[in-house]
């Protein structure tokens, strides 16, 4: 999904860290059980569970409560539904975390496809909503969207023509073509 905002193949790395330094904050903040008690409104609660690793957070705390002494009864699949006994604000359970992680994930999914085909793009030349439906696309010279990758093939078109070898590169694959032929039936 970041793909769509991010136009530097070389920004990934960036945004990629930041988005797991957010999600180690948060995992910091829940220490205070943020805002899995009586004192958030329901209102915290449901922004603060749609980003994925806050639910696992809470999931992995209330695990740790209900195994963390010998006469904890522990939490099995049939009683997941079920408080702890020892958790006397409970307002979320292991239930309710797989419902929200399953809810989630297919919130993520469409907003990433909706996001990912909101660009500018053409479902009859990607071969529809996954890329995985239709017809191949014919071959053709296409320039590459991300501006990094364009520099360096303009470095490259640059070096070729002029005949410079960059002594840094060992190996140099250029003119690679993917060729899908279609079988008759």
């Amino acid at each position: 999904m970041l793909s769509s905002f991010i136009t530097k193949s070389s920004s990934s790395t960036t945004a990629s860290f930041s988005i797991f330094m957010l999600g180690f904050v948060a995992q910091i903040v829940m220490i205070i059980e943020f805002p899995y008690n009586d004192n958030f409104a329901d209102f915290y609660r449901i922004i603060w569970s749609l980003f994925p690793p806050n639910l696992l957070a809470r999931a992995l705390r209330l695990l740790a409560d209900a195994t963390s002494t010998a006469q904890d009864q522990e939490i099995s699949w049939s009683r997941r539904a079920e408080c702890a006994l020892n958790d006397l604000e409970c307002v979320i359970t292991i239930n309710d975390i797989y419902i929200w992680l399953t809810t989630t994930f297919f919130l993520w999914f469409l907003v990433s496809i909706y996001f990912d085909n909101g660009r500018g793009a053409k479902k009859v030349e990607e071969g529809g909503i996954c890329s995985c439906i239709g017809y191949a696309p014919s071959l053709e010279d296409i320039t590459p969207d991300d501006e990094d990758v364009l520099q360096e093939e303009i470095i490259i078109k640059e070096q070729r023509k002029e005949g410079v070898a960059d002594p840094n590169i060992v190996v140099q694959t250029c003119g690679l073509v993917k060729n899908i032929q279609e079988q008759q039936i």
